[in-house]
């Protein structure tokens, strides 16, 4: 398989929905309902911008099988399969702040080949193929080479189950926002993974995310030259770094 060529018929897609993102996020007119809980939503964008990626991906990739957010998994036996969140930080969307992403990667037995994340309101599309680097809008990009927690900006996030699972993220924030130069939250965990590849932020962490959440901002990040461990209280848990970071981070954190 050329995954290059895959990967310009995957970006062709994405930039598409994101026109269709942009112009449902200006206009304000579409509706959305909750799903897990009463703070996890989805909107009729989600749906029809995966349906969109799905449609036009299985039209040159028939063979390939799919793990998406909301219409969950179709032919996973396949050696290969397409890992989609169509609208990475929903709630962002709905509630009209700018801060949202496409995060679609392809998977080869379980492990992530292909990364795409696309920005549609800054038109920025992040990159990476396995063992080639990751890239912001064809330019190569890396993590930065901050040394300490002190002078590092750090990315994290809040399970939507925050208020029933007592694995929510509260005490370790408490940990780590004393000893950094700032923390943010933008409520879009493949944008945090694209940022941090392109060394905005040093290090980034949070849990339960969801496979859709990571597959492609992990790769991205990883081919910068970023460090990462599953954090094993929570399933779909990590901290990802900056390798100049990443052990004061860590003992920071746990």
């Amino acid at each position: 398989m050329d995954y290059n060529k895959t990967l310009n018929v995957l970006t062709d897609l994405m930039i598409a929905v994101g026109e269709y993102q942009v112009g449902k996020f200006k206009s304000r007119s579409f509706k959305f309902e909750t799903k897990s809980t009463d703070i996890d939503i989805v909107t009729e964008v989600d749906q029809r911008s995966e349906q969109f990626l799905i449609d036009g991906l299985t039209k040159e990739f028939p063979e390939f099988g799919f793990l998406a957010e909301e219409s969950g998994e179709q032919s996973i036996d396949s050696d290969y399969i397409w890992v989609i969140d169509p609208l990475d930080g929903t709630t962002n969307f709905s509630v009209g702040v700018p801060v949202f992403a496409i995060s679609v990667a392809l998977q080869k037995h379980g492990e992530s080949v292909i990364g795409a994340v696309y920005i549609p309101l800054t038109d920025d599309m992040y990159t990476s193929i396995k063992g080639s680097g990751a890239y912001k809008n064809n330019k190569k990009i890396e993590v930065n080479k901050a040394m300490s927690l002190r002078e590092s900006v750090i990315a994290t996030g809040f399970p939507y189950d925050r208020a029933e699972s007592t694995v929510n993220n509260v005490e370790e924030f408490s940990k780590v926002v004393t000893k950094v130069k700032g923390i943010r939250r933008l409520g879009a965990a493949a944008y945090d993974f694209c940022l941090l590849a392109e060394g905005v932020f040093a290090g980034y962490w949070e849990f339960g995310l969801k496979p859709w959440d990571y597959a492609a901002g992990l790769l991205i990040a990883s081919e910068a030259g970023a460090v990462y461990e599953m954090l094993p209280k929570r399933e779909h848990s990590m901290i990802v770094a900056n390798p100049n970071i990443f052990e004061e981070f860590k003992n920071t954190l746990v």
